[in-house]
């Protein structure tokens, strides 16, 4: 099949030609995504959204700009590009589990003598439990969550200002608690 007509086809809504390229472009965009993305399902996963892309948009194709198979390999890069920047993004907001002993809480950075028992003891007890759980305990915000049986984004939102509140508290320290910052 001739690419004109291969694309012709694609325009018409008949699957066929876009089978046609899945054929003989696959392995060649499944290895520019491969490249850019290390995990093998992240990398087939963007190559189903690369040729829905394909399917999608095939009328944006110019002849007169880019060879076909220069405009399918800059979907499947930026495609790629795409899902890096997102699993970046969910790394750094997904993977807050804080393995923090008390011990370093209480003196950490050259902070002695402050104990975040006695920073929190006067926070309200919505703030207390959470900064505990996640903090003391080890919990995950989601554990925190399913323990106390309220929504993941409320355990997120009274935790961000609990940290607010410890910060007040030690606005006036030269130094503070690197949990203060991690968040």
């Amino acid at each position: 099949m001739e690419l004109q007509s291969v694309i012709a086809s694609i325009r018409s809504g008949d699957e066929s030609g876009l089978k046609h390229l899945y054929q003989h472009y696959s392995d060649a965009l499944y290895g520019i995504i491969s490249r850019i993305l290390k995990r093998q399902e992240d990398a087939e996963e963007v190559l189903q959204v690369v040729f829905l892309k394909i399917w999608n948009n095939i009328d944006s194709y110019s002849e007169t700009k880019a060879t076909l198979f220069t405009w399918m390999a800059q979907i499947a890069r930026n495609a790629a590009i795409d899902r890096s920047r997102l699993k970046s993004f969910e790394m750094d907001n997904n993977t807050r589990s804080f393995d923090v002993s008390e011990s370093e809480l209480k003196t950490d950075a050259g902070i002695s003598g402050i104990d975040i028992h006695t920073l929190i003891k006067d926070m309200p007890v919505k703030y207390r439990v959470l900064i505990d759980k996640m903090f003391l305990q080890g919990y995950t915000q989601q554990e925190i969550s399913d323990d106390l049986e309220i929504p993941l984004g409320t355990v997120k939102t009274r935790l961000r200002e609990a940290i607010s509140q410890l910060r007040d508290q030690l606005k006036d320290e030269k130094h503070l608690l690197y949990m203060l910052f991690i968040m």
